[in-house]
């Protein structure tokens, strides 16, 4: 296939330093297109998925655990067409469709991207651009922590905050792998956590898992929510060696050197806690993002099991970026926001 013509420069959206979405995020019609490395991949965007943390860090709330270099070009999640591969790269090709979490050096409001190959994947056949956008954070999330909570068929899983982005697909997944599921959400979710099937949809603002179901009810509790409460609730439902996997922290806000030494502390003592077989796990977890996790995922989707659910599509321009990461910083977003062009 003989490869596109790529321009030298590109439009893209870049952060000029920290600060409020609409006060940092500008277009930049000069932004270089530069060749990929040798285990690199090009891709031209067509579309971006929206996940929390990335106005956490455009906002600079997590810059004490990863500091930017400005100008920087923000949004993890992309999809779009190769347009180059580097010497070293052998399984990607000019024309693939592709999709990943592009972990540190995201790209997702450019126009081109250089992508390493080992966080890609193909996208499934039928999946237009937005859905595979969608998906690379969330799903590998929501896939990990299965992995974590050790959820094989027959595990009763508990998922709170089932109707969010990595919440509605670790319904999905762990329904694909035989669990029996509780959803939690709020009212006007439930009917929404129910399609995606979990076996019983409980309201979070009317009812909680202690007094709906009793002790020794679960043997995984997934919290996509945070607090402290989460995890006091989990160990009265969590069965004797139960364990409770959270993508979440007890607080929110700038992660601080105070912040995260109480996190820090946190986490050791309820790991102690938790010792021993009847112990409650207190499990965190922290995506690595790849290829392979991605490709499992796929599977997924490809046989119809997993979905991702896209609330609403903004287009790739600044005031559709502004308005989407308004929006996921607002909350109560059901399932996925993604960015298209």
């Amino acid at each position: 296939m003989t490869p596109p013509a790529v321009p030298l420069t590109q439009r893209a959206i870049v952060q000029s330093r920290y600060g409020p979405v609409r006060d940092v995020l500008a277009l930049s019609e000069t932004v270089p297109v530069r060749p990929p490395g040798p285990h690199e991949v090009q891709v031209e965007v067509r579309a971006a998925g929206v996940n929390p943390i990335d106005w956490q860090m455009i906002e600079g709330n997590r810059r004490l655990i990863a500091r930017r270099r400005f100008p920087f070009t923000p949004l993890f999640d992309l999809a779009g067409v190769v347009t180059a591969v580097g010497d070293g790269v052998t399984s990607f090709r000019v024309g693939d469709r592709v999709h990943g979490d592009n972990e540190v050096d995201a790209g997702g409001t450019a126009e081109y991207v250089n992508v390493r190959s080992g966080l890609l994947a193909a996208v499934p056949a039928g999946l237009d651009f937005a859905a595979a956008a969608a998906l690379p954070l969330a799903a590998q999330t929501a896939l990990t922590c299965l992995d974590s909570g050790q959820v094989a068929d027959g595990t009763h899983v508990a998922v709170i905050g089932a109707s969010g982005g990595v919440g509605h697909l670790a319904v999905q997944t762990a329904r694909a792998a035989g669990a029996h599921v509780v959803g939690v959400a709020g009212a006007r979710n439930l009917d929404f956590v129910r399609s995606l099937g979990a076996d019983e949809a409980v309201d979070r603002h009317t009812d909680d898992l202690p007094s709906r179901f009793g002790a020794d009810s679960f043997d995984v509790v997934i919290d996509c929510v945070g607090g402290r409460e989460q995890w006091l609730r989990a160990q009265r439902v969590l069965r004797p060696g139960g364990r409770f996997v959270t993508i979440a922290r007890d607080e929110d806000g700038v992660v601080t050197l105070a912040s995260a030494a109480r996190l820090l502390s946190r986490i050791t003592a309820r790991k102690i806690r938790g010792a021993g077989p009847r112990g409650t796990k207190y499990v965190p977890v922290f995506l690595k993002a790849s290829g392979s996790l991605q490709r499992r995922v796929n599977d997924l989707v490809g046989d119809g099991r997993v979905r991702a659910h896209v609330s609403r599509s903004f287009p790739l321009t600044p005031e559709g970026v502004h308005a989407a990461l308004e929006e996921s910083r607002a909350g109560r977003v059901t399932g996925k926001l993604v960015l298209q062009r």
